[in-house]
This record gives C-alpha cells, sequence and structure tokens, in this order.
C-alpha cells in the first residue's frame, strides 16, 4: 500500500473518531436511504437528507462524512464510480465531488 493512501485512511479515521456518534449513525442511515432510493447518488444528496429528515443531528467534523461513505462501500450497499460532478454545497466551492453506485436500489431511473 503506498504513503499516500495509508495518509489518507489515517485522516477519515481521524476525522471519523472525532465526530458525533449520534450523527455518524444518522448519516449512515440517510447513506442506506439514499441508496435504497437512488441508482446513483452524490453526497450532495446525501447532506440534503440530512438537512431534510436527520437536522436534529449535528457534527462539528463534516469531513467524517468520507468515513460513512467508505463504510458503506465496504458493507456492500455503495460502490465507487469512475464518475464525479461539480458540488452544488456553496461551501464546497463547485469542487469536483463523487458519483456513488447503489447496490441495493431497484429503482432504474437515474437522478445525477
Amino acid at each position: 500500500m503506498s504513503v499516500v493512501i495509508e495518509t489518507k485512511d489515517e485522516a477519515i479515521d481521524r476525522v471519523e473518531e472525532h465526530a458525533d456518534a449520534e450523527w455518524k449513525d444518522a448519516a449512515y442511515l440517510a447513506c442506506c436511504f439514499c441508496a435504497e432510493i437512488f441508482p446513483r447518488f452524490t453526497t450532495d444528496m446525501l447532506w440534503d437528507m440530512m438537512e431534510k429528515v436527520f437536522y436534529r443531528y449535528e457534527t462539528h467534523e463534516p469531513r467524517a462524512m468520507g468515513a460513512i461513505m467508505r463504510r458503506a462501500a465496504r458493507d456492500k450497499i455503495i460502490a465507487a464510480t469512475a464518475l464525479y460532478v461539480r458540488s452544488d454545497r456553496p461551501q464546497c466551492h463547485g469542487r469536483p465531488i463523487a458519483v456513488w453506485e447503489s447496490l441495493i436500489c431497484d429503482n432504474e431511473e437515474e437522478v445525477v
């Protein structure tokens, strides 16, 4: 394993450790809901669900969403794609974000 990947994994682990535990549970549940509804989705869509459905949960460490996505991928809920789109979230300043593929969705209608 390369040093860069180890450092990235360590950083993801570190931010996950410092994120609020209830927020992590809510974010994982929101990710599973998105995966059930959408064949492909982004973290923008996940953040939107968090704001609308799980609004009472907060974390001071929003970078922990990466750990949530990694966990869902490890649990065979989602899989990474080679696709990226620009984020719509103002705090992301239009940076590219990954498009994730659901491994549990029966819906064929594309949203992303």
